[in-house]
């Protein structure tokens, strides 16, 4: 199908609008990313489209120019109030971004706020790490054949949901983007080595283990890739303090819990307008390998300094938000990251 990146006409605006409302009957739709990793291993849109009541809501799309239009189409032409999300952190990512630039534009458009639908965010990915907030963990399939069996025939106003705000990185070119987990340039460089080690919570036991075994025993992967893990040469700051050098950074909106009560860094979300940081300090790799185990738990440690409810950060180099890559050059300005006020609601499936 081929649909409209234009923004909708006043009536269409108006009637999705209505159908946010608590008293309005729930209208679904589907959104996957075909190559999002349970989808492409257990074909997971094709399994979850003759659940919905309506076939025309359901989407696959093909690439993150498509979602805009496509979001336009079930928004505003099939007027669905409830958007599942199938696919991972990054179709998260990119679905969220896609879904602010759309109602933003039928705002504008309408002279009047056009609010973002519910989501249910379904366990299409590797690490789906958003899932986890909403307690959506699982096959999709059993996700929405359970949300199904709890919710037919009930209203909007029903609905049992969470609430989760954005950060926003800017960038020096003035392009904006929002997400829920920040990593600096470290992390975008531990991540290009994590993937060849395998999607998903095996992938990374690997990659940590080859990490510290590497630095260790100086294996071939490390001659060969411990430069990714050099500390940058620019400063960091967070609100008001300036850190001269450091390892990374990483900010986030939600909480992260690799294993519920075990692994966790952040155990709670931030506020809107806020967000929740780690910086390591440590910048001799040996150090920062050995901090790795009590950075995952959360716990306070030498080299490890926390921020809850930071409102901004300026820093340079490459980034992950969401788990996605953006790289920035050599740009002498830094990126800033903020907290925003754009809220996410999700359906809570506790």
């Amino acid at each position: 199908m081929n649909f409209s990146a234009a923004p909708p006409s006043v009536a269409e605006a108006d009637a999705y609008v209505r159908g946010l409302r608590g008293s309005a009957k729930l209208r679904l739709g589907l959104l996957s990313n075909p190559m999002a990793r349970t989808n492409w291993r257990s074909v997971g849109h094709a399994q979850l489209s003759p659940l919905l009541p309506d076939r025309q809501s359901c989407l696959e799309t093909p690439s993150v120019d498509a979602l805009v239009p496509a979001l336009n189409y079930l928004l505003f032409q099939r007027t669905i109030n409830l958007l599942v999300v199938n696919g991972g952190d990054g179709t998260i990512h990119h679905t969220l971004n896609a879904a602010v630039t759309a109602t933003r534009n039928a705002s504008a458009a309408c002279g009047r706020p056009v609010p973002l639908p519910t989501f249910l965010f379904v366990n299409g990915g590797g690490m789906n790490m958003l899932a986890r907030v909403f307690e959506t963990r699982g096959h999709p399939v059993r996700t929405l054949r359970r949300f199904l069996k709890h919710t037919r025939g009930r209203r909007v106003g029903t609905l049992s949901t969470r609430a989760v705000p954005l950060l926003s990185v800017t960038e020096d070119s003035g392009k904006q983007r929002l997400g829920y987990i920040f990593g600096s340039e470290l992390v975008f460089n531990a991540l290009t080595m994590y993937e060849r080690f395998g999607q998903g919570y095996l992938g990374l036991g690997r990659f940590l283990w080859a990490v510290g075994a590497g630095y260790t025993f100086r294996t071939e992967l490390w001659n060969r890739s411990g430069h990714l893990l050099d500390a940058p040469e620019t400063p960091l700051m967070v609100d008001e303090t300036t850190f001269p050098r450091y390892t990374s950074l990483v900010a986030t909106t939600v909480p992260l819990q690799l294993a519920k009560g075990v692994v966790g860094t952040f155990h709670r979300g931030a506020r809107p307008g806020a967000f929740n940081a780690v910086a390591v300090l440590p910048t001799d790799k040996g150090e920062v390998i050995r901090t790795i185990p009590t950075l995952m738990r959360g716990a306070e440690g030498e080299g490890l300094v926390y921020h809850r409810d930071a409102v901004e950060a300026r820093l340079h180099g490459a980034y992950t938000l969401d788990g996605e890559r953006f790289a920035q050059g050599d740009s002498q300005t830094p990126l800033r990251v903020a907290g925003s006020q754009t809220v996410v609601r999700g359906v809570w499936l506790a």
